[in-house]
């Protein structure tokens, strides 16, 4: 064989080995394998639920695949900051998001310019298996005791409803307004705690919390539990509070799934991307997992493959349509 006939042959031959490395279609070229270093990015403070969770879950994610799942906490930017550093990063698995309805609210206000679905690769939606996770409550020497006294009163007059401005809340409590046809002015009063001190102080009237903020002003006397915000099971009721009845029940068509949201790249590897959920959905299931969550009403369950994202793309317009009629949207 002459030189040039060899030199030929091996061009051809590294062109072949180039070619198949190319072979993954519409995703980023990797092994198809996790990567052994695992970096979530968690829009949200250390020591709060969304922490919590998403520690507890990495870090048997950890222990079930081998990878060093490192949790980076990255508030900046209202979240937009840790979102970005995961659309753009590659799609290898290396860099993840684990955040929750927030996402779809900042997207809606236009906060945010991009979507969960459309932005991202969603490999993952649960939902918390706590049936009742927030809750209406007055404080304990308000004259709204029970639901129908808070719907007569919203009807007749208006109700100084604290939230946090843009925040999940605020969009239920928009949501719960428009179902019961109550007039409501919306008072910014910050995080849940803030929210609870505000209503003991009486500076306002009512909020919609975490039923597990709620829990011990509701037990110790200083607040009035009128309705729990079910998932949308009729009739179903918080475990925290049971002997609270539902809105569902209580004649007001409003519920909320408060889905948390597991995504990377938009272009990554799909392999990777199936790796992620099951690891993701059996460390749910995990016993290890279930004595921390579950205490804390944070259990959950993670929705079907496919189902996941089609269920986060149909509630993204649901808010969109509600965050337009409050007027949140950004101009």
């Amino acid at each position: 064989m002459n030189k040039k006939r060899l030199l030929t042959g091996l061009v051809i031959a590294a062109m072949s080995a180039a070619l198949m490395g190319c072979g993954a279609s519409g995703g980023a070229k990797t092994s198809g394998e996790l990567p052994k270093n695992i970096e979530v990015q968690v829009p949200a403070k250390a020591g709060g639920g969304t922490d919590v969770m998403a520690r507890t879950l990495g870090q048997e994610v950890a222990t079930q695949t081998g990878s060093n799942v490192t949790i980076v906490n990255n508030t900046d930017g209202g979240g937009v900051v840790s979102m970005e550093t995961v659309r753009t990063a590659k799609g290898d698995g290396a860099k993840i998001l684990q955040y929750h309805a927030s996402m779809l609210i900042k997207s809606a206000t236009k906060v945010y310019d991009k979507t969960a679905t459309d932005d991202f690769k969603v490999f993952a939606v649960s939902q918390g298996t706590e049936k009742g996770q927030y809750i209406l409550v007055t404080s304990a020497d308000s004259d709204m005791k029970t639901i129908d006294d808070f719907v007569s009163k919203g009807k007749s007059g208006e109700i100084k409803m604290g939230i946090e401005t843009g925040g999940t809340t605020h969009v239920i409590t928009g949501l719960m307004a428009k179902a019961s046809g109550i007039n409501v002015k919306y008072v910014e009063s910050g995080s849940d705690t803030e929210k609870l001190t505000a209503l003991v102080g009486n500076t306002i009237d009512a909020c919609i919390v975490n039923v597990n903020q709620a829990k011990q002003y509701v037990e110790s006397g200083k607040a009035n539990a009128l309705a729990v915000v079910t998932n949308g099971e009729e009739g179903a009721r918080s475990s925290v509070l049971p002997d609270v009845p539902s809105l569902t029940e209580s004649g007001i068509d409003c519920s909320f799934v408060s889905y948390n949201i597991f995504a990377g790249p938009k272009d990554m590897d799909e392999a990777v991307a199936k790796k992620l959920y099951d690891a993701y959905a059996a460390a749910a299931q995990s016993k290890a997992v279930n004595e921390v969550l579950e205490p804390a009403g944070m259990a959950m369950e993670f929705l079907p493959y496919e189902e996941g994202p089609k269920k986060l793309a149909d509630m993204q317009a649901s808010i969109n349509s509600v965050v337009e009629e409050l007027g949140l949207v950004q101009k």
